[in-house]
């Protein structure tokens, strides 16, 4: 009988040790749900033509793929995209990154997909925008400031995350994707720290902070 009680005790105890053992696991898991250094959350959206865009598709296409979270009535957002528009057809070879566009605007009507599509028109932007309508990739990316540029690996794997695009964030964004990508594919605007002031050969060198 008290063997049977013994053993009856310490089967509860390896019960509840694997329950908190799950818990732990699983609060670790949706915790780390979007984290640098982690997998992208996967995620299926419309573009602006009404096409499906699925996040898995793009694994081990570009050396870089950007997610750069946006709304056309934010000043601040708009100003982003003329920047990487401009930095990257002068820069950066188009084979080695893809960035996607992600509006974040709620209830579009025809109207305003219209305006999107005169903006990238007009200012000759050729990044696909993607409509999250109902805001759950920027929840499910817990986008808190706009803009926010988030960089994914060809694994898509976090990289880095860049919320607001303040002017000093902006110029560590083009160092890194310098680094990153490799400065020799176009005249670099960005200089190496050298005496002789000469412009940097081969990759760049990683930005403060990598």
């Amino acid at each position: 009988m008290n063997f049977w009680l013994k053993n009856k005790k310490n089967n509860l105890l390896i019960i509840l040790l694997i329950i908190v053992f799950l818990l732990s696991f699983y609060s670790a898991v949706f915790s780390s749900t979007f984290r640098k250094g982690f997998p992208a959350p996967a995620f299926t959206l419309e573009n602006i033509d009404g096409e499906t865009f699925n996040l898995k598709d793009y694994k081990e296409k570009q050396k870089l793929l950007i997610l750069y979270f946006y709304s056309q009535d934010n000043q601040d957002s708009l100003k982003g995209i003329d920047k990487l528009d401009k930095y990257f057809k002068d820069h950066i070879a188009q084979e080695k990154y893809e960035i996607f566009l992600i509006n974040v605007q709620s209830n579009l009507r025809e109207e305003d997909v219209t305006l999107i599509k005169k903006y990238l028109s007009d200012n000759k932007i050729v990044f696909p925008v993607l409509l999250d309508n109902k805001n759950e990739v920027s929840k499910l990316y817990t986008i808190e400031m706009l803009p926010t540029a988030i960089f994914l690996d060809k694994n898509l794997i976090v990289k880095r995350v860049y919320p607001g695009l303040i002017s000093r964030q902006q110029t560590i964004m083009f160092q890194y994707i310098n680094y990153l990508l490799d400065c020799r594919e176009k005249e670099s605007p960005i200089k190496k720290e050298k005496k002789d002031d000469e412009e940097c050969e081969g990759p760049c060198e990683p930005p403060l902070g990598w």
